[in-house]
């Protein structure tokens, strides 16, 4: 998570600066987070937001070495916000009379850079900043101005483990921000990573126009050009940033046998699909759902889990009856231990069995 520069600390990646001054926007700088990633005509990408409390729109630019290009970028994002987004709904709280507030946070601003800034945009504020570890392990993260004078300080928690360090920075600010959820997700990830060296991780992202942010975590078994090989996806942490109401949510899915529910003809289709855990903590199961579920409430059909094999032919009412007795009587799933209605209330469990069933896909 930590990288030296220069004899001083600093956080490895610029994403995770990001996720760090987005979690702390308000006691470092002063300034309400307003959105993140926002996307200027199609074409700029802004890595934060803000709005003072007068209504003036802060624009932050995070490098980790300032170069000249932070500050080419703000003079665009000033401009393009200031031609198209004057009128937008996404930023109505906005008071576009008021001058814009411009910001660079950096590790380093060269000399070169800081007379370059004077000369461009004389009005942004340049901010180097640290992360500093106190004598009783406590970090904070500092911002320097450019006579080397504190800006501010927080304190912020750093993660010295080496999964945690590997983890996508969506991930690390999320956890950092729920410690109360911290413990049993990066239990959940080494319990999917240390079932088999074949599984593997990538993370996808997606920013739509309105300021949302989508982001996941997806576990499978890639081949050698990185694709992901037919049915052996196990599991996805899907992250969501809704810019509307201001909140984040972390939603874990696991990968089962499951019928898909088609509603021309009500006919169904076996298939491996995402199984939502609706969980509170992390640990203990309230929900199951699938695509089943979403379909037969908001078309009013009933929710049915047909399965026949030699043995049977029966039809269920939920998704864990009928997994219950898939792998009881599947030919493939032999193998596999018997499981009964407990191994879906704890999530672990629900991991585990997702694991086994990976196994012989």
């Amino acid at each position: 998570m930590l990288r030296q520069f220069k004899g001083k600390f600093l956080l490895k990646s610029e994403s995770l600066l990001e996720e760090f001054i987005w979690l702390n926007l308000n006691k470092l700088l002063k300034i309400n987070p307003l959105k993140r990633q926002y996307i200027v005509n199609n074409k700029n990408r802004t890595d934060i937001l803000g709005i003072t409390k007068e209504g003036s729109l802060a624009i932050i630019e995070l490098k980790k070495k300032g170069d000249k290009g932070s500050i080419d970028q703000l003079i665009r994002y000033k401009k393009n916000l200031l031609k198209y987004s004057s009128q937008s709904s996404m930023l109505s709280e906005v008071d576009f009379k008021r001058d814009f507030v411009l910001i660079a946070i950096a590790g380093h601003f060269s000399p070169q850079v800081k007379e370059y800034a004077s000369n461009k945009l004389p009005e942004v504020l340049l901010l180097t900043y640290e992360i500093q570890k106190a004598q009783n392990d406590e970090y904070s993260l500092i911002l320097r101005k450019h006579n080397d004078k504190i800006y501010s300080r927080v304190k912020i928690d750093i993660i010295e483990d080496s999964l945690f360090d590997s983890l996508p920075s969506f991930l690390q600010g999320y956890l950092i921000d729920t410690p109360q959820h911290r413990t049993p997700i990066v239990s959940i990830i080494k319990q999917i990573l240390s079932f088999s060296s074949d599984i593997k991780f990538e993370t996808s992202s997606n920013y739509n126009s309105n300021g949302d942010i989508e982001k996941s975590l997806l576990f499978a078994k890639y081949n050698k050009k990185g694709g992901i090989i037919n049915n052996k996806v196990c599991a996805e942490f899907s992250y969501y940033y809704n810019s509307k109401n201001k909140k984040d949510r972390l939603t874990l899915r696991l990968y089962l046998p499951t019928v898909e529910l088609s509603i021309r003809g009500i006919k169904r289709h076996k298939l491996i699909d995402s199984i939502t855990i609706i969980t509170d903590d992390f640990v203990s199961v309230n929900q199951l759902i699938d695509n089943n579920t979403v379909i037969s409430k908001a078309r009013q059909v009933s929710l049915r889990y047909p399965l026949k094999t030699a043995e049977i032919d029966e039809i269920y009412s939920s998704f864990e009856d009928y997994y219950i007795n898939y792998r009881k009587y599947m030919k493939s799933r032999q193998s596999l231990r018997p499981i009964n209605r407990s191994d879906f209330t704890l999530v672990k469990k629900v991991v585990q069995m997702t694991l086994e069933d990976w196994s012989v896909r």
